[in-house]
């Protein structure tokens, strides 16, 4: 079972490597609005908000994305890894996290977001996350004006000009390639 490390989360457990990352398979993590400060230190970006966040998500290489969910009747738009072949515009939640690997998480445990930190493992597998929807919800409540403006005006752009159905066409490629391999 993962063990807590302070404030910090969960590390994970010897079942996680037994079954190769299931919960990372499904999905990317939530990021906390901690992890994007820490991204955009990182990387010395500048600019206003969404400029910055904007220049994180366009970056070669980028592993994470906007997406969104409803609480309570609200839109919520927060961040979380992007998903292997899709773009930085959350469609769905579902999909294999791009920090995957076939040797695990390219992610040391303390670069991992808050959402992978706060997943504690369980023999029977079924985990349980520690950084639930109300929590994200009012973590990234300062953000959703720059986040809703980035992800609608890409999500039309994405959807007219096709990039999404380029994207579920080379995320099926990836997934035999993923599975075959």
């Amino acid at each position: 079972m993962g063990i807590m490390q302070n404030t910090d989360g969960y590390r994970p457990g010897e079942e996680c490597s037994h079954c190769k990352g299931r919960c990372c398979r499904e999905k990317g993590c939530s990021l906390a609005p901690s992890d994007l400060e820490r991204a955009i230190e990182t990387r010395g970006l500048t600019g206003n908000e969404r400029e910055k966040i904007l220049s994180l998500l366009q970056e070669e290489g980028n592993l994470y994305a906007i997406d969104r969910f409803h609480l309570e009747g609200k839109e919520i738009y927060y961040m979380r890894m992007r998903h292997h072949a899709y773009t930085f515009v959350g469609e769905d939640a579902i999909g294999i996290c791009a920090a995957l690997t076939a040797a695990g998480c390219i992610l040391s445990e303390e670069d991992r977001p808050k959402g992978g930190r706060y997943l504690e493992s369980r023999p029977d597998g079924h985990c349980i996350q520690h950084y639930g929807a109300d929590e994200m919800a009012e973590d990234w409540l300062p953000y959703q004006e720059s986040l809703s403006s980035i992800y609608l005006e890409y999500f039309q752009k994405f959807k007219e000009d096709g990039t999404f159905d380029q994207c579920d066409e080379e995320y099926f490629r990836f997934l035999r390639t993923f599975r075959e391999g």
